[in-house]
């Protein structure tokens, strides 16, 4: 090779250096919260609803235009049941935020969360390990949340009092170039 192309031939692995890098900051994963405000669960009440806009998180609408995969969707929660009765209940997802019955959330959300109980007088905190074992329905789960607007609904068949503390949605996506 003539002394003139080798001279610049250092530049080479300095620009593959340059490029790798220039690929993981343009991609990349981010984990989005959502904490929802604490409720009183009264026995007037069978079914609550929360809704989400994920759209006021600047990570997500900086990054919703490039999102490859919803990567995992965690709700996390603390029950209280101060009643003399087992309190159970589920959570339902849906895109559609004017569910009003508990037969139309029934019929058209879908439920994520099956078999929550919380025995009398007792606390259930609903972590990142325990959420998995209530899951259900994970890849429409995903699908509902990948616009950045859902609708939460939690149905309690046997209202009583009870109390919802430190509830958050935490949502990881990915996002490409």
């Amino acid at each position: 090779m003539n002394k003139q192309k080798r001279k610049y031939l250092w530049l080479l692995p300095g620009l593959m250096l340059a490029w790798f890098c220039a690929c993981f900051l343009i991609a990349g994963t981010w984990v989005i919260t959502f904490e929802v405000e604490d409720q009183n669960i009264h026995a007037s009440g069978p079914f609550y609803k929360y809704s989400v806009n994920l759209n006021d998180n600047s990570d997500w609408n900086d990054n919703k235009d490039k999102l490859d995969n919803i990567e995992d969707v965690v709700f996390t929660f603390k029950l209280v049941n101060p009643g003399d009765t087992v309190m159970t209940g589920q959570v339902y997802v849906s895109p559609d935020s004017t569910l009003n019955t508990i037969a139309e959330v029934e019929s058209t959300a879908t439920l994520i969360l099956d078999k929550i109980s919380v025995p009398a007088h007792e606390t259930l905190y609903v972590d990142m390990t325990h959420y998995y074992d209530l899951l259900e329905n994970f890849d429409a789960l995903r699908d509902i949340v990948k616009p950045g607007v859902f609708t939460a609904y939690g149905i309690v068949p046997n209202p009583i009092q009870g109390n919802l503390y430190d509830a958050v949605v935490i949502v990881t996506v990915s996002a490409g170039p």
